[in-house]
């Protein structure tokens, strides 16, 4: 067993339901919050709700509503000028009517564009040039809910601010893409079935390609100075060190304060940062 240190970086407690959370490129840590018990992510047609936005940087805590957002959403990040992106992992087409599942706003809860990224979207993540990364597990590869022709069929996608396709990994015959890290466009990894590559990108090229033991089904992963940090369940985080071309299972990970206390929460990964919001405030490796 590994124990890593996590520091406690701020308190944190909040009255409303955890629903899901990203971390930005630059560290930003995302938070979305409802006051609803149960979400139903195929109620059609979507109920209009709000939805708190929490905006975790150094020190300081700033909270966004945005009020009657007609998407029940499931990710969230933000663009280079300050704006939102909600998106809705869900994605309805029924004949010509489709769904616009993402929706930009502004700090002030204001839309300002909305537009498609298509069904079964597994993770949502904007570089620093505001290109949308965009990954689909199985029903968004292959279609379900209405596609027969579906958005998501190269497993994953870049696309512009405003939701246009730049790039698609269809050379990978991606089932599902198990995860991805979006660093900056200089360095993207991604993981996927069935072939189960581990996958580094620079400006969308490949530049390094490698096996991970047991082809495990990583939910999310962090590149570090020793290898993988990858999180398999809600309690199982592994290290992976790399030997050859394979990284290679050597320790599972508990996460533990300065006084040796475990800590648990929601995980968050991205680039070099990694968070866990616990029963009594937020931690940073």
């Amino acid at each position: 067993m590994e124990k890593i240190t996590v520091h406690k970086w701020m308190e944190y407690d909040s009255k409303f339901n955890f629903v899901g959370g990203q971390i930005a490129h630059d560290g930003t840590l995302l938070l979305i919050e409802s006051s609803l018990e149960e979400l139903d992510f195929f109620n059609r047609p979507v109920p209009k709700n709000d939805w708190t936005i929490r905006i975790i940087n150094g020190e300081t805590i700033e909270t966004v509503i945005l009020p009657h957002v007609p998407l029940m959403p499931t990710e969230v990040d933000l663009f280079s000028d300050g704006t939102l992106l909600l998106v809705q992992g869900r994605c309805l087409k029924d004949g010509t009517t489709i769904e616009r599942n993402a929706r930009r706003y502004n700090r002030n809860g204001q839309l300002i564009s909305a537009f498609t990224l298509g069904d079964g979207i597994n993770q949502v993540q904007i570089d620093e040039t505001d290109t949308i990364w965009v990954s689909y597990f199985d029903e968004g590869v292959f279609g379900n809910f209405g596609w027969d022709e579906p958005m998501g069929s190269d497993g994953l996608i870049a696309y512009s601010m405003d939701g246009q396709k730049l790039w698609g990994a269809q050379n990978y015959d991606i089932c599902d893409c198990y995860a991805m890290n979006v660093v900056s466009s200089k360095e993207i990894y991604f993981y996927y079935y069935d072939d189960f590559w581990f996958v580094q990108l620079s400006d969308m090229k490949e530049v390094q390609r490698n096996r991970v033991e047991g082809n495990p089904m990583m939910h999310q992963f962090l590149v570090d100075e020793e290898g993988i940090i990858g999180q398999l369940d809600l309690s199982t985080i592994i290290r992976y060190r790399l030997k050859g071309k394979t990284f290679a299972s050597k320790n599972k990970i508990q996460f533990v304060d300065e006084t040796g206390k475990r800590v648990l929460g929601h995980v968050f990964m991205r680039g070099k940062y990694l968070y866990v919001c616990g029963k009594d405030g937020i931690y940073r490796k």
